[in-house]
């Protein structure tokens, strides 16, 4: 059985009425900033940004949302949403403009020197007059990972010279076993105005590095898990993707089991430096459900395009390539998605699904929050303490068995407990997005105590 989720939570009220009764332009523009999440790429980081801003406009509707990415530009180009400004996050214009002219900004603020620090980049300024930041890195501080640790602590480091509070919305972090992760995870983390946690795991890692319970940390939830349609601010892909459903519905129509299968770029990486092939274990596990009846939908969840060499973040050749693998008849009872799909139709694949297959810890998130069973190919504790909220820890495998005989297992039991699956994950899951609502109360309650 599951790890009892012992994390309850009560919405905070503001002056005798709920913040989210607040009304309309009684105050000016207020002003967030948001990093570490992008609406190219990644999906999962997708529908985190985009989940972020739609709560949040609920509580402020005329909010105003300056967003660090790493993908400023393209970014751009994606949300036309005039209320939404993009400044670069890149690790070179974080080393050499947001990190140092931050520093300037400070100085010159305490020399009295107005007239220069209003000379400094916009991307500063928007950040200093910005309520809080808004952190939405998936993972930070995690030890394996030290090439990202300089980046971990470049995207926050600005706000915290300019005196804007960090909270990080729910992430994993830890382990502390790697004493240069530790320091830094230590000296920057007890820093943050309050750092979310996902899942127990992580608590637990967090809590011993930094000695015991502490304000600044608490346990809450995805933030994806309050992903709806309505919030995707993103141009959807239209060329490939309504063909594509078009054959997901013609198999259900027949009376197909429809089984979804979301790769990774990230695991199959892996994989290669384990000296095995991820992309073949897959087109097999394709191929044993092709020949037991089922529809595969194939589909990515982070997308930057079909050209090869751009692997990080991009599971489309990835997915391609598994296709071509398969043969004449698999493929006629495969469906493909491919393109530059946004969250919401993420969403609307996953949905056409009875049940779906993932390494993609946001498409887990995306099954987990439409109620559809989900099992995973993972590499890492932040998909098992996710999968424990819902008593589905059976579910979850590692990468580094690498055979398929044991996925196309769990796949049949997962269709076989379907209904008594779905059940359990409908019922846990109001809980589940209480944990996650907390964190948007937090930063409404951070807003309105510097309001008052």
């Amino acid at each position: 059985m599951g790890q009892k989720n012992n994390f309850s939570y009560t919405a905070p009220v503001v002056k005798g009425i709920s913040i989210f009764q607040k009304r309309i332009g009684e105050l000016k523009v207020t002003e967030i900033a948001i990093i570490a999440a992008t609406f190219f790429g990644n999906k999962g980081a997708e529908a985190m940004i985009s989940s972020t801003i739609g709560k949040l406009r609920e509580a402020y509707p005329e909010a105003r949302f300056n967003v660090y990415s790493y993908y400023s530009k393209i970014d751009r180009t994606l949300v036309s949403d005039k209320k939404i400004e993009f400044y670069s996050a890149s690790p070179l214009y974080l080393v050499t403009v947001l990190n140092p002219f931050a520093l300037i900004y400070k100085l010159l603020g305490y020399l009295r020197f107005n007239t220069l620090q209003q000379r400094c980049p916009e991307s500063v300024k928007a950040l200093a007059r910005s309520k809080v930041l808004i952190c939405l890195a998936g993972v930070s501080f995690v030890d394996g990972r030290t090439k990202f640790l300089p980046f971990n602590i470049a995207t926050i480091l600005p706000a915290m010279i300019l005196g804007t509070p960090v909270v990080k919305f729910a992430q994993a972090v830890g382990s502390f076993k790697n004493p240069v992760n530790a320091f830094f995870a230590q000296a920057f983390l007890k820093r943050c105005r309050m750092v979310f946690t996902r899942g127990n795991k992580t608590h637990e890692y967090l809590q011993g590095l930094l000695g015991g319970p502490c304000e600044n940390v608490r346990r809450a939830n995805d933030i994806a898990f309050l992903f709806q349609p309505g919030f995707s601010l993103s141009k959807p892909e239209l060329e490939n993707f309504p063909a594509s459903k078009s054959l997901v519905e013609s198999a259900k129509n027949a009376g197909k089991g429809v089984v979804g299968i979301c790769p990774s770029i990230v695991v199959h990486k892996k994989a290669e430096k384990a000296g095995w092939n991820y992309a073949d274990m897959v087109a097999k596990i394709v191929s044993a459900l092709s020949c037991k009846g089922y529809h595969v939908v194939l589909f990515p969840n982070a997308t930057r395009g079909s050209d090869a060499s751009m692997r990080h973040n991009n599971d489309l050749p990835l997915i391609e390539n598994i296709f071509q693998e398969l043969k004449e008849d698999e493929r006629k009872n495969t469906s493909l998605f491919t393109g530059l799909l946004n969250a919401a139709q993420i969403h609307e694949i996953i949905r056409m699904c009875d049940i779906v297959a993932v390494s993609r810890f946001h498409a887990m998130i995306g099954a987990l929050s439409l109620e559809i069973p989900v099992t995973v190919i993972g590499w890492s504790h932040k998909y098992l303490e996710v999968m424990e909220l819902f008593e589905q820890e059976d579910m979850v495998l590692s990468y580094e068995e690498g055979h398929h005989e044991n996925v196309v297992q769990n796949i049949i039991k997962l269709e076989s407990e379907r209904v008594q699956r779905a059940e359990k994950i409908r019922k846990l899951l109001p809980e589940v997005r209480a944990l996650a609502q907390s964190q948007v109360d937090y930063v409404c309650s951070l807003i309105e105590n510097d309001r008052h």
